[in-house]
């Protein structure tokens, strides 16, 4: 008996939802169908690859869903190129480049592939499980995930976001990225362009606000629980009665990213898309992480 896509979407279910029932329910598969596909996978290497009476997979059963992974990703790749109509699977947080969008969705068009937008709290974490093809972000990637490449596309300015009610509004200085307002720092720590380590450590004593998406930040800041720190964009884009967006002369960039699996090869349409993307990306902006 060969190995088979099945006993590899088996194994990989139970890795994934952590018990036989639900690793089941997601294929669609009856419980004991399910562990008998294991266990033939298991039969073929006489090795044991899930623990006895639990779904924990041994050593052997980790490295296996390791490879297992990138087996059925390229898979899926086939499978997709095979298809007469292409379509991208395209992962953001919040707010994409100004023209940017426009000008790839249009190029993609022109070749009769569809890129179907998928608004998501992480949309890393959903590149990294499969759910997208290429997902945009914000906040830094200083160690890709395996397999996963980033490249900048863009560099968008920092402004402040500030409750109209806050008193310091009444100072009409210039506002400079190491003499921010002595405030709370909401930060968004799921999809966030600024972060905690990502101001000037002057005294080490500034209170951090934590939320998890976008909607709740600006949520925040409108309340007066602190201030954040956000491209300009968003000042240009997203109007809030109870927010004032404020210029900082001398703050770094954000660098706004794309981040693809490289590995195994992505499908044609992903290669044409990031063809388009980069092509698009203002010049300069970035370079490649893997």
């Amino acid at each position: 008996m060969d190995v088979e896509a099945r006993h590899l979407r088996a194994l990989v279910a139970i890795a994934d939802h952590g018990t036989h029932t639900a690793a089941a329910a997601a294929l669609r598969l009856s419980q004991p169908t399910l562990t008998r596909t294991v266990r033939q996978l298991e039969y073929m290497y006489s090795l044991r690859l899930v623990e006895a009476g639990t779904a924990r997979l041994t050593t052997h059963g980790e490295a296996l869903v390791k490879r297992a992974r990138r087996v059925l990703a390229e898979l899926a790749a086939i499978d997709r190129d095979l298809t007469a109509q292409g379509s991208v699977r395209f992962g953001f947080a919040w707010l994409l480049p100004d023209e940017w969008f426009r000008e790839v969705r249009t190029a993609m068009a022109a070749m009769g592939i569809t890129v179907e937008l998928r608004r998501l709290d992480d949309p890393l974490a959903a590149l990294v499980a499969g759910d997208v093809d290429v997902a945009l972000h914000r906040n830094p990637l200083l160690q890709a995930p395996d397999g996963i490449t980033s490249r900048a596309i863009a560099a968008e300015r920092r402004v402040l976001a500030i409750s109209s009610h806050d008193p310091a509004l009444a100072d009409s200085s210039p506002l400079l990225w190491d003499a921010l307002p002595q405030r709370p720092l909401i930060v968004n720590t799921i999809s966030g362009s600024t972060t905690a380590d990502s101001l000037p450590d002057l005294d080490g004593g500034r209170h951090i606000v934590e939320c998890r998406n976008f909607d709740e930040w600006i949520e925040l800041v409108a309340a007066g629980a602190g201030i954040g720190v956000v491209p300009d964009v968003s000042a240009r884009r997203i109007q809030h009665p109870d927010i004032r967006y404020l210029p900082i002369a001398d703050a770094p960039p954000v660098q706004v990213g794309l981040a693809w699996r490289s590995t195994p090869t992505p499908p044609r349409a992903t290669r044409q898309f990031l063809d388009a993307s980069l092509t698009f990306r203002q010049p300069g902006k970035g370079s490649e992480r893997t």
